[in-house]
């Protein structure tokens, strides 16, 4: 058994053990927790770092009556969505996240599976995403129905230039940067194009793309046409260097 595989044996089985022995009300960090593991672990050695789109959580009863409420999905969600960011993975597909009782389970623990999927939920995601428990919302904090639900898992912030602390948080929509009103990030910065680049969400990853601008962007001090983003990294547009981060 190699290093990383007797590490995730021994992980797995101590943490089963305790919570076994003094199982108590488990919280969606630890779910996360398991995703963060489960992730690291099937991403490690895989050609192009590329991770599975689907998760399934089976949880004892008591547990999944508590935490499988909406929100508590878009958590789990978007905590996915963040470590592919964060380990530098990629995803192809939809991803589904879902929670699924288990008669025969303790309180406090739980089984996380994860598979390549389709476009469509299968097996136990398609039968537990029709027993997640919702909470009714209120008219005022009901959202259009026609609009895709908004994960923000990631940041733009100035940090030099004439927009000075200016921020943006998103997540999967495209982001347009540059001096023109319509542009999702607006810069004030005269050595700045009217469009001077783009970021696309693609497997998961956001991508900046420079958009044939006159003076070029930069990320790190290169010169790029596109570069997939990582955390951390420096955005050079004119007199401007804005800041991408994970939130």
């Amino acid at each position: 058994m190699g290093l990383g595989k007797l590490e995730s044996f021994l992980e797995d089985h101590i943490e089963g053990f305790f919570n076994k022995r003094f199982s108590s009300d488990l919280e969606p960090v630890e779910l996360m927790k398991g995703l963060e593991k489960e992730i690291a672990r099937e991403g490690r050695g895989k050609p192009k770092h590329l991770v599975p789109n689907q998760y399934a959580f089976r949880l004892a009863e008591e547990d999944y009556q508590r935490l499988c409420a909406q929100r508590v999905i878009d958590e789990l969600y978007a905590a996915v969505e963040k470590q592919v960011i964060l380990q530098d993975y990629t995803m192809e597909g939809r991803l589904t996240v879902c929670c699924h009782p288990d008669e025969g389970r303790t309180k406090g623990t739980y089984a996380l599976k994860s598979r390549f999927a389709d476009e469509e939920p299968a097996g136990a995601c398609a039968e537990a995403a029709h027993t997640i428990v919702l909470e009714r919302p209120t008219f005022t904090d009901a959202a259009p129905l026609n609009l895709p639900k908004d994960y923000q898992t990631v940041s733009l912030t100035v940090i030099e230039g004439p927009d000075l602390d200016a921020y943006l948080a998103f997540g999967e929509k495209q982001i347009y940067i540059g001096r023109r009103d319509k542009n999702e990030f607006i810069l004030t910065d005269t050595n700045a194009s009217r469009l001077h680049a783009w970021i696309a969400y693609e497997k998961h990853r956001h991508v900046l793309y420079d958009a044939q601008s006159t003076n070029g962007t930069f990320v790190n001090g290169a010169r790029i046409e596109s570069c997939c983003l990582m955390p951390g990294d420096e955005i050079r547009i004119g007199a401007t260097v804005l800041v991408y981060e994970v939130i």
